[in-house]
This record gives structure tokens, C-alpha cells and sequence, in this order.
């Protein structure tokens, strides 16, 4: 009996072992087959720089880009604002800077939504303080997108925050004197009914505009137009910063980086006023500024003077054609008196019916409002039944389209809104 035990013992360890032998031995195998597989093609593997221009050929980018640089402290407090504007079509670089002192009122729409993120986020808001009413860091700086969005009237591309020791490291501060046209009642003088009328004025700001620091301008200068090191370069920058820009989509900018000068980067200060230490930021003068910038398509060839006054419309090659635009507005055909007719193309209920409010408050004939079902339309249309009708709309709306086209019988007008009016 015991005789039989044992063998069957020593029977179960030699199958054990022998497929244990076999399990190592298939593995043995394996490898020798893979490392001479490997081994045999390792002189078609792509170099660095083959892998690089692959990144570079499938990497997507825009145009122009729009880079809200948040910087914030060890207080959760945001120190510095400004918005980078990378054109890859001049290889221009220009940079905003927007006072953290601002206070801005959210449209009412956006503010219910937020209320619904945090009620006790305030409609009047400080930029300074924007990170406090977010429990989440990224949530701050999403939802701040969405804020500044309609603050500067402008498509944000995507943002970056960085913390102030980096800030320190890579700009400085320089005083300007920040300038823009706009309509104003400042210097003039009231009237016989006792009204100051309101006329084309220059207003000028004093302002602390951030700039790039000598060492930080020294340090890109080093880079040259060496594709490799530009490319390092971002990957390490990226991987030190939050951003909602991957480091594969931002190495898609390498050849306008290649071709830009640093020596000529633009600075700006925001359109606005100070009331004391408060900085409001004129929407509709910032809007038409950032326009211009977008919209210049000639390259800077020559450093900017910081000293001088600080406007954008004397320095955007196609200033000459907004001053002809902002004249030509006078003659334009008011649509006051002809019958528009609001259509809500955005999907979003309520729309049509406050758009009809807020013309009928400027003193524009809406008597009919509806839906538009075709498709959702993003960009708000305005379609008129003869050429020239409607630019008095535009300023009502973001962005919008003006076509020439049919428009529903008993009307001179049709405006389509889109989802980017919605806020």
C-alpha cells in the first residue's frame, strides 16, 4: 500500500517537472525567435528626427491661436491674466495683458448655469479671486474660459496656468500708456438740454502690461530654429504647467516658432479704465482690438516701441480699413423701422423670445419670433433682402454672419441665432 502511495507521489512530481521544463522551454524559444526578428530590422527603426516629423505632420494646430495664461499663487489667488495670440500665418507674437483687478458682471444666462456649479458665486466677479468658487483647479480655469470668452468678445483656443515663480522667471512688468478709440462722453462738453453728447474720443489708461524678461528672451534665442530643441523645449515646458493643449498638439506650432523673432513680439494692455483701483475692461473696444489682431496679416518686422502710446489700431496694418469701416457705419441704412424677424436656431429655449426683448429695448420692430429646424447653427446669421441692411445689427451679437438672401414674406430681415449668442 505504501509502495503504491509513493509511486504515484513520485509520478505527480515528474509530470510537474516535466511541464515545468516544457513551459520554460517554449519561452527560451520565444525570445531567441523575437530578439533575432528584432535584431534582423533594427536598421529600419525611424530616427528622432523621423519620429519628430512624423509629430509635426500629424499634430493638428490653428491658425491663429488664443492662449489664456493664467498665473497664480500659493493662495489660490490668480496674480496675472493674459492672452497669447500665436499667428502662423505672419509668425507675429502678441500678448495681452488683462488687470486681475477687473471686475466683470456674467451675463445673466452664464451666471444661472454657474450658480448651478457653485451658488455662491457672485454675478460681479474680481478675476483675482475666480479660483476661490472652484473646488477643482481645472474647473476654475475651464470654467474661466467660458467668463473671459465673453469679457473680450473672442474664441479662446485653450489655456495655460503657470505659477508665479515661473512668471517671475519668464516676464517682467513695464508700464504703458494704453490707448483705443472709442464712443465716449469724456471732453466733451454738455448741451443746451444739459446732455453730453457722445463722439469718437481717444482714452488713454496707464498700465503695467507684462513683457518677456531679458533672460527668458536670451534663453528662446538659444533655441534658434533648431526643430529638436524647439520640440524639447515644449515637451518640458508642458510637463511643468497645466494646460488643456496636449504637448502633441502644441509641437504642431514648431515651424511658426522657428520663424518668429522674439525681439519682435507685441505687447498690449486690455482696452479700459481704472474707477480708482478697479480696472473695467471696454468690451466692445477690446473686441474690435483683438479683431484687428487676428485679422492683420502683415508680419512684424521691427521692435515694438513700449514707450510710445500703446494702441493697437495705429500699429495693425489694416487699421486704416476699420477707421474706414467705423465712418462708413454712419451711412449705413438703419434697420430701425424695417420688420425683423428672430428665429432661434441655437436649440436652447427662451433665446428668440430675449433677443426680441433686447432689440425691442434699442427700438427695433420684431413682431415675430420662431424656430429654426434646418440645422443647429453655431454662428448667429443675419439674413437681409437687399445689400447694406443689418450692420447696425452686428453689434447685438457675437460674431455674426451677414447674408444677402430670401427672407420670409411681410419681412426685411431674418436674424438666425446661434449658440454663440446664447450666453
Amino acid at each position: 500500500m505504501k509502495k503504491s502511495v509513493l509511486k504515484m507521489f513520485l509520478m505527480s512530481l515528474l509530470k510537474s517537472l516535466l511541464c515545468i521544463v516544457i513551459i520554460l522551454g517554449v519561452g527560451l524559444i520565444s525570445y531567441k525567435i523575437s530578439y533575432t526578428v528584432l535584431s534582423k530590422s533594427s536598421d529600419g527603426l525611424s530616427t528622432d528626427s523621423d519620429n519628430l516629423k512624423d509629430i509635426m505632420d500629424e499634430a493638428t494646430t490653428d491658425e491663429i491661436s488664443k492662449n489664456l495664461i493664467y498665473v497664480s499663487d500659493d493662495k489660490n489667488k490668480i496674480t496675472h491674466l493674459m492672452l497669447e495670440i500665436c499667428n502662423t500665418k505672419t509668425y507675429n507674437m502678441d500678448y495681452i495683458t488683462i488687470p486681475v483687478r477687473t471686475d466683470y458682471t456674467i451675463p445673466s444666462v452664464m451666471y444661472r448655469k454657474l450658480c448651478q456649479v457653485n451658488q455662491e458665486i457672485p454675478q460681479v466677479i474680481r478675476v483675482s479671486k475666480l479660483k476661490q468658487y472652484f473646488e477643482n483647479e481645472d474647473d476654475a480655469y475651464g470654467y474661466g474660459v467660458l467668463i473671459f470668452e465673453k469679457m473680450l468678445g473672442t474664441d479662446i483656443s485653450y489655456y495655460t496656468a503657470i505659477s508665479e515663480e515661473t512668471y517671475e522667471n519668464h516676464y517682467t512688468e513695464q508700464k504703458v500708456k494704453v490707448a483705443y478709440k472709442a464712443k465716449s462722453s469724456i471732453n466733451n462738453t454738455p448741451g443746451p438740454d444739459g446732455t453730453t453728447p457722445e463722439s469718437n474720443t481717444t482714452i488713454k489708461t496707464k498700465m503695467k502690461i507684462s513683457v518677456l524678461s531679458e533672460a527668458y528672451t536670451s534663453q528662446l534665442k538659444d533655441l534658434g530654429s533648431d526643430q529638436e530643441k524647439i520640440a524639447d523645449y515644449i515637451k518640458d515646458q508642458y510637463e511643468r504647467v497645466s494646460s488643456n493643449l496636449t504637448v502633441f498638439n502644441k509641437i504642431g506650432y514648431l515651424e511658426a516658432y522657428q520663424k518668429m523673432n522674439v525681439d519682435y513680439y507685441h505687447y498690449w494692455g486690455v482696452p479700459g479704465t481704472y474707477s480708482g483701483k478697479v480696472f473695467e475692461v471696454d468690451t466692445k473696444a477690446t473686441k474690435k482690438a483683438l479683431k484687428q489682431l487676428t485679422g492683420n496679416e502683415t508680419a512684424y518686422t521691427q521692435a515694438q516701441d513700449l514707450t510710445a502710446k500703446n494702441m493697437i489700431s495705429e500699429v495693425v496694418s489694416s487699421s486704416s480699413d476699420e477707421e474706414e469701416d467705423d465712418d462708413s457705419e454712419e451711412s449705413t441704412e438703419s434697420s430701425k423701422g424695417l420688420k425683423i424677424y428672430v428665429l432661434n436656431g441655437s436649440q436652447i429655449g427662451g433665446l428668440a423670445s430675449k433677443t426680441k426683448q433686447k432689440l425691442e429695448e434699442e427700438g427695433y420692430t420684431v413682431p415675430k419670433i420662431g424656430n429654426y429646424t434646418d440645422e443647429t447653427l453655431t454662428r448667429t446669421r443675419i439674413v437681409v433682402s437687399k445689400k447694406g441692411q443689418g450692420e447696425d445689427l452686428k453689434e447685438y451679437f457675437s460674431d455674426p454672419e451677414i447674408t444677402t438672401g430670401d427672407v420670409t414674406s411681410g419681412y426685411d430681415i431674418e436674424i438666425i441665432l446661434g449658440t454663440a449668442d446664447a450666453n
